[in-house]
């Protein structure tokens, strides 16, 4: 049973070999160990406090872009009921337009049949003043001798004419 009970001498130069390596661990290491710990922990705390930040300046940046959105959208709208203002407001102008040009072209129109109607109705009067001259001329056998005396007559005639009709 010598392997599991070592000797008094052996237990000694292990536990000074032990603590020399412990101090120096101590002295040299631990100081190397515990910075380099340190500087990790506040490299990790300050990337958390980064990412903490990164993360806060993206929800401000998400709620900047709704609210650009709905001001963009709000814009959208009322420029679309302006243009549908204005688009009626067209359409509008135009059909008056059009209906004062109707308008206007129906009393040119009016007034272009009024003058045909009177050149006409003078044409026919013209005509039956003719025919007349010639009856008359004819039943009377007698022929008129100057103008004059014929548009008398035409004229006597057609009074005549208009006072039986009325």
């Amino acid at each position: 049973m010598e392997l599991f009970t070592p000797e008094s001498g052996l237990i000694f130069w292990m536990l000074i070999v032990f603590l020399t390596v412990l101090f120096v661990l101590w002295k040299f290491a631990w100081p190397s160990i515990t910075s380099a710990i340190a500087s990790r922990e506040k490299y990790i705390n300050d990337s958390v406090k980064a990412a903490d930040e990164a993360f806060s300046k993206l929800d401000f940046i998400k709620e900047q872009r709704i609210a650009i959105l709905a001001k963009a959208r709000e814009e959208q709208n009322t420029l679309l009921k302006e243009v549908q203002v204005i688009k009626e407001k067209l359409i509008e102008d135009a059909k008056n337009q059009a209906r004062i040009e109707a308008d206007r072209l129906i009393a040119d129109a009016r007034h272009s049949i009024l003058a045909e109607k009177e050149q006409a109705l003078k044409e026919v009067r013209d005509q039956v003043a003719l025919l007349s001259i010639s009856i008359a001329g004819k039943v009377l056998r007698k022929d008129l001798k100057s103008d004059s005396s014929q548009m008398a007559l035409i004229n006597t005639i057609l009074d005549e004419m208009d006072t039986l009709k009325n």
